[in-house]
Parts: C-alpha cells; structure tokens; sequence
C-alpha cells in the first residue's frame, strides 16, 4: 500500500453543491491502490450520474447535493 507524502485540499462550488477535491503525493503506489482508486471512482461517477439526473436546469439549489460529495470522512477508505 502506498503512503501519502502531501496532501491539498480544494472546495469547488457547482449545480450539485460544493465538491472536494484532493490532490495527493504518493509513494509506493501499487496495484491494491490502482484498484481502489478505481472502484471508488466508479462509485462516486454513479452517485454523480444519478444526482444529475434530478437537476433542474430552470430551479438551481444547492439541496440536491449529497454531503459525502464535500465531507472529508474517508469512510470508504477504511477497510
């Protein structure tokens, strides 16, 4: 498993409400964190794809937004 060296947070405002994104250095990166990654990734591209789906371009609100999108619990990180 890989260690993170640095780590930047970033908050980023749109339709869905306010989305964290985090960039990080990493050493040790392996195949276990390439599969991760990606079943994370998918997961929230789902949660995205269905939120989506509930926008009303005419009636914008930040009450359709999901607040794991925003919240730095990293649930999904703990095995």
């Amino acid at each position: 498993m890989s260690t993170v060296l640095k780590e930047t947070s970033y908050l980023v405002s749109s339709d869905v409400g306010l989305i964290q994104v985090r960039l990080q250095t990493v050493v040790g990166y392996d195949v276990e964190d390439i599969i991760q990654d990606k079943a994370i990734s998918q997961a929230r591209a789902v949660q995205l794809l269905g939120l989506g789906k509930l926008i009303d371009q005419s009636n914008p609100t930040s009450e359709r937004s999901v607040p794991s999108l925003y919240l730095n619990n990293d649930e999904e990180l703990e095995s």
